[in-house]
């Protein structure tokens, strides 16, 4: 197997002559800078690289993506190309590079999908850049070098030559084919792609079981903002949904007051359970059964499990932490979605704040 860095936002590799001569965005100088922090421990520079080599590898750059964003992407692979580790990356696919290109044009067309992360390889240096669009038979993208993107004629040695473009730079689908290597996806945007969506159309949700046991109704809508209530308790539950630009659910938040959970009331618990076991992507459940099942049995633990809950790193036990108000927060990461649990406060009122947000 080959070792290929693949220079971009996170791992920066730069002439300093141009650094100084162009102007560099302020996002960039912060990633750059957090990142510098990330990687001054031999641990940190394991995993996510080193910056002093001036990029990092496959496997190092689907972990610097998932650390910025909060989800793990799937990898697509361009097949042909050197072979790399990526041992350490949760989902890969391989695809011919027209195949990958095609995929990419689709997500980007058809779903909406941008700022996708593609890793570039010429032969001689790897590179990533972000494909924001399409335009005929052309791929328009940003390239964080700066100066003259990487993809200029001058500036590799695969011969592609990428044009300026009002947003960045514009190249053809052919000369991209030359030089994919490889594209992070959102996993929302990988379901859509091969027909298991992972985020529910809200107009779909009026059929679930959540929605029908709970007699969830709508009560306030703004733009994308969806309010809802329970015919029951409504002054200790909340219920709010983010749409996407197709009215889908990207985010659902639930608010339930802390008071109400007090002495783990089996309604609250129920509400959470549900809440969490039936918003997740169908194809995580499996992962977040557990949670649910700690959460219905919370009120009558054994005492092996009593004292789990209060030491046990795992995510159910620190979840069931967080609504027993002993931990303040707790973030669960599955392959499609990311469960949150928070103790907030709202108005002087304390609450506790489920979140399930799909990538």
């Amino acid at each position: 197997m080959e070792e290929i860095l693949f220079s971009g936002p996170g791992f920066p590799q730069i002439d300093e002559t141009v650094a100084r001569a162009v102007p560099r965005p302020l996002w960039l100088e912060v990633i750059e800078a957090a990142f510098g922090k990330l990687t001054s421990t031999e641990e940190g520079r394991e995993l996510y690289g080193d910056p002093q080599r001036g990029g990092g590898t496959l496997e190092q750059g689907w972990r610097v993506f998932g650390l910025l964003c909060g989800a793990q992407p799937v990898c697509l692979l361009a097949a042909g190309r050197p072979e790399v580790p990526t041992a350490a990356i949760h989902r890969v696919i391989s695809f011919s590079p027209g195949d990958l290109l095609g995929l990419l044009a689709r997500a980007l067309t058809a779903l909406g999908a941008g700022n996708i992360p593609v890793n570039v390889y010429d032969g001689r240096a790897g590179h990533c850049v972000n494909l924001l669009g399409v335009e005929d038979e052309s791929f328009i993208f940003h390239d964080p070098w700066p100066g003259r993107s990487l993809l200029c004629r001058e500036q590799n040695v695969a011969g592609v030559d990428a044009a300026e473009h009002e947003q960045g730079w514009r190249i053809t689908g052919e000369d991209l084919g030359k030089v994919v290597f490889s594209a992070f996806l959102w996993p929302s945007v990988w379901g859509d792609l091969t027909g298991e969506p992972t985020r529910i159309p809200y107009p779909n949700l009026s059929a679930t079981e959540f929605f029908g046991f709970f007699n969830i109704h709508e009560t306030e809508r703004a733009e994308t903002t969806v309010r809802l209530k329970t015919g029951g308790f409504q002054e200790h539950v909340d219920l709010t949904l983010e749409l996407d630009a197709r009215g889908r659910v990207s985010e659902a938040t639930l608010l339930l007051r802390r008071e109400w959970i007090a002495d783990l009331n089996p309604f609250a618990l129920d509400i959470a359970k549900s809440f969490l076991f039936d918003f997740v992507p169908v194809a995580d459940r499996e992962q977040v059964a557990p949670i649910a099942d700690l959460l219905w049995r919370m009120g009558s633990l054994d005492h092996a499990t009593a004292e789990r809950t209060l030491r046990d790193d795992d995510p159910q036990f620190a979840m069931a932490r967080v609504i027993l108000g002993v931990q303040n927060e707790v973030l669960v990461s599955l392959p499609r979605a990311t469960v949150r649990a928070k103790n907030v406060d709202l108005e002087d009122t304390a609450w506790l704040e489920l979140t399930v947000t799909y990538w």
